[in-house]
């Protein structure tokens, strides 16, 4: 189910960029990649990625449809939750470590 929500996101960048208007390639790009992390989602069962999804799509869709922000401001959003979710799944990831390997399925 989450890798089908991919597809609705995805035609919202669809619609940005056939606009022909290239100030939305920030934003296109923040949903893009957010959307992306849903499938992660599914294969490793870490919540963290719905997080980093919803992180990076939520407020793409928001600046393209009701808030205008500066060129290169969802870029730079971007960039800002990417890192801190570096540092977030890094450790998410290390408690896991800590704990002993994951149990058979």
């Amino acid at each position: 189910m989450q890798i089908a929500f991919t597809v609705p996101i995805g035609l919202v960048v669809v619609v940005a960029m056939l606009s022909g208007r290239g100030e939305l390639f920030f934003l296109a790009s923040m949903v893009i990649v957010g959307a992306h992390y849903l499938p992660f989602f599914l294969v490793y069962g870490m919540r963290m990625f719905a997080y980093l999804a919803a992180a990076l799509v939520v407020p793409g869709i928001v600046f393209l449809v009701w808030v205008r922000v500066p060129f290169a401001l969802s870029g730079w959003v971007s960039g800002a939750v990417l890192v801190v979710f570096a540092f977030l799944l890094r450790r998410a990831v290390g408690s896991l470590d800590a704990n002993g390997p994951l149990p058979a399925h």
